[in-house]
């Protein structure tokens, strides 16, 4: 198992070009290469860890500004 820490900009850079490589190959499992599918997974991977991290981030953006519907 190899883990990388890489910020939020970068994974998104690399599932772009990852995404680029895939996509002229058919969704057939039959006929897609193995190294297809693991790129795919990777992507999936990339796409579930990057999102977690915006959400933290509109999280911690939103505890951090006051509610600006409530009289103060």
């Amino acid at each position: 198992m190899i883990n990388i820490e890489i910020d939020v900009r970068t994974a998104a850079a690399i599932r772009q070009v990852l995404f680029e490589e895939q996509k002229i190959y058919t969704h057939d499992p039959k006929c897609t290469p193995p190294r297809i599918t693991d790129i795919r997974n990777v992507i999936g991977d990339l796409d579930t860890q990057i999102e977690a991290e915006l959400e933290k981030a509109i999280e911690e953006q939103t505890k951090e500004k006051p509610d600006e519907t409530t009289d103060a």
